[in-house]
């Protein structure tokens, strides 16, 4: 097949899904893979993550499973999330991972810094450069270059926009921006022992209700202990926050009123902080098809941009990731030895067949990820119809009557989705090859 250059990929972003598509990427033969992250290094923040079976599976074929381990707490529910009543604390539901399980996959908590570097210690040294700030990219003749503001141009064959909520290279493709949708989550990340004199406080990940908002209370591993809270603002107020913004002492006696007739022991919590961050809950419309030009490929949130999306944001990145090395590793075309040599016009620069493996990329994800996006907008209705209930006891009522722990997201398999794509393009290829020969046969 001749001598062929290795597949240019290009990562722009290097957070917990760019660090994820480094790993997978770079596994692929005959590839050179770069990943561009604007901030100097890796970022030391964030509030807790939670994994689902989802997320770990995926990660087990990626990395030593044992790192990821090493950094979880699951707690007395075995990693089950429990919804508490939010004035009594009586638990009303639990959504734990189904019996079949592995105990290693089961749902766990952390926080983001340490599994950012347990990832960013498996991606190739050389392969993150920090401190290029992506401007946009521009579809060639010879692949798609990047621009970066403080540096020349680079020019990729495959770039993959792992870029986040606020994607540059998303907003190039489509006019509907990020919005604020009424919403703000408050989180703190702190030491376990600041808290441990709380009498009562629950040994699980936690998680309590009501027309109010939502409080999760968790340890986290690693000697830490998360709060976040997700109220209701307006867009005024959220208009003065940033990302991950510190709201001080005065937000966080914003916070406490907004729970003053909750569950005493949120209070009790809350008054051994001093401070809190905030950000507001924006998002936009999710992408429909997840590549661009047979060059470009969305995962994470530059594909899916929701803040707070079931806790499931950064599983659904490593999905796209998992989705994306097995398609290319698919279009792969590996000489045979001794083979008679083929000459193709034009000659491909590379050994892949990009628009195959976008393909089925986009066909491996989109079906998936419609069905999200179509149950949060469900979900919101489901917040009116339980703020309508009459009474407590309606409330409980319609509050058990609706919970359900979606297992279809939390353990969806997407190498078998995978697997269910090339067999549809298998299908498919056979039905045009019998309509060619009954043609042929006329």
């Amino acid at each position: 097949m001749g001598d062929r250059r290795p597949l240019r990929i290009g990562i722009i972003g290097a957070g917990l899904v760019g660090a994820t598509a480094a790993i997978a990427l770079s596994r692929l033969e005959n590839v050179v893979v770069k990943a561009f992250e604007r901030s100097p290094g890796p970022r030391e923040e964030g509030a807790w993550i939670s994994f689902n079976v989802s997320g770990l599976s995926i990660l087990d074929r990626l990395i030593d499973l044992d790192q990821i381990q090493q950094i979880l707490y699951r707690g007395d529910s075995n990693g089950a999330y429990v919804s508490r009543h939010w004035r009594t604390g009586e638990i009303l539901a639990l959504a734990h991972s189904s019996r079949h399980v592995a105990e290693k996959f089961t749902q766990a908590r952390t926080h983001r810094v340490p599994v950012l570097n347990v990832l960013l210690s498996n991606v190739p040294a050389g392969t993150i450069q920090y401190g290029r700030s992506v401007l946009g990219t521009e579809v060639t003749e010879d692949g798609v270059r990047v621009n970066f503001k403080d540096s020349e141009p680079e020019t990729f064959d495959l770039v993959v926009a792992a870029d986040g909520i606020y994607s540059k290279i998303r907003q190039q493709y489509l006019s509907a921006k990020v919005e604020f949708r009424g919403a703000v989550a408050y989180r703190k990340i702190f030491p376990e022992s600041q808290v441990s004199h709380i009498r009562g406080l629950p040994n699980d990940t936690s998680v309590w209700r009501g027309n109010g908002g939502f409080m999760f209370l968790s340890r986290l591993g690693l000697g830490m202990y998360g709060v976040v809270a997700i109220v209701p603002e307006s867009p005024e107020f959220a208009a003065t926050l940033k990302w991950a913004r510190s709201v001080g002492s005065e937000g966080l006696q914003r916070l406490r009123q907004r729970f003053s007739n909750w569950d005493p022991i949120i209070d009790q919590v809350l008054q051994t902080m001093t401070d809190i961050d905030a950000y507001p809950l924006d998002s936009g419309p999710w992408m429909k098809e997840l590549v661009r030009d047979d060059r470009i490929a969305f995962v994470g949130d530059a594909a899916h941009p929701t803040a707070g999306a079931y806790g499931a944001g950064s599983a659904m990145g490593y999905a796209d990731c998992w989705a994306l090395f097995r398609s290319l590793e698919q279009s792969y075309k590996r000489p045979k030895p001794n083979a008679p040599s083929i000459v193709e016009s034009p000659v491909p620069p590379h050994l892949y067949d990009l628009p195959r493996a976008l393909r089925l990329y986009n066909e491996t994800r989109r079906h998936f990820l419609g069905r999200v996006e179509l149950q949060m907008a469900l979900d919101r209705n489901e917040s009116a119809y339980l703020a309508e209930a009459e009474d407590e006891e309606e409330w409980i009522r319609r509050f058990k009557e609706r919970h359900s722990n979606q297992i279809w997201l939390t353990e969806h398999d997407v190498e078998a989705e995978f697997q269910k794509t090339l067999a549809g393009e298998a299908h498919w290829l056979s039905q045009v090859e019998a309509a060619k020969g009954v043609k042929a046969h006329l």
